[in-house]
């Protein structure tokens, strides 16, 4: 099988935790904007909001979220042990107010009807078609009514998204997230595929290169 050649997932990024923030800094296109963009989808508020953060690695979404949100209570998830170390190490002034889960967020029951908001930042261009609409499903299940879905994430034309495709045609979707893969999708089918989740208004609100945010309401 093709997997058998692909890096696990959580090795992959266990691996690279240490050089993690500053690779992010390198690549991602305007990246302080681009955190401060996502951060400015969730309204400024003292209450106690409560926030899904899937694939959360070392946290760098969270610096600006709690600037704006700093009594939130979040939820983040991720495989790697060691990347939530990072990110526990960086918030343990919101020690009480961060429940860290170290799992697969395509396994992990979400709940119905409990999270203001969901984000990921830079992590569902990892998974397969078929993965990738069941955990926008389970996201729009487990948002409250009018709650918002924000994703920044990479995106790219139609015919990158059709050979990144075409290249990881042979791997086994019952991998669900546990290999390490980049599959990027064009901004026609993430549309797609959150009209598809049921989400009824989808906004792509920032892009530069092939960096981009959607908001996704429910």
């Amino acid at each position: 099988m093709s997997e058998k050649k692909l890096e696990e997932m959580r090795s992959f990024f266990d691996s690279r935790s240490e050089s993690y923030d500053r690779h992010m800094q390198e690549n991602v296109s305007s990246f302080k904007e681009f955190y401060r963009k996502i951060a400015q989808t969730i309204p400024q508020t003292e209450e106690p909001v409560k926030i899904l953060d899937l694939g959360c690695g070392t946290g760098l979404e969270l610096e600006e979220i709690l600037k704006r949100t700093p009594r939130a209570l979040i939820t983040g998830i991720d495989l790697s042990a060691e990347m939530l170390d990072k990110l526990r190490e960086k918030y343990i002034d919101f020690s009480d107010q961060i429940h860290l889960i170290q799992g697969n967020y395509l396994e992990e029951d979400l709940g119905h009807e409990v999270f203001a908001y969901a984000v990921s930042v830079m992590t569902v261009h990892h998974l397969l078609p078929g993965p990738k609409q069941d955990l926008y499903n389970k996201i729009y299940s487990a948002l409250r009514p009018e709650g918002k879905y924000i994703e920044g994430d990479y995106y790219v034309t139609p015919q990158k998204e059709k050979e990144y495709l075409e290249k990881y045609k042979a791997v086994d979707e019952e991998g669900r997230g546990h290999y390490h893969i980049d599959l990027p999708f064009s901004l026609e089918t993430q549309k797609k595929l959150f009209s598809l989740a049921g989400f009824s208004r989808v906004e792509l609100i920032w892009k530069e290169g092939e960096s981009g945010i959607f908001v996704a309401e429910k």
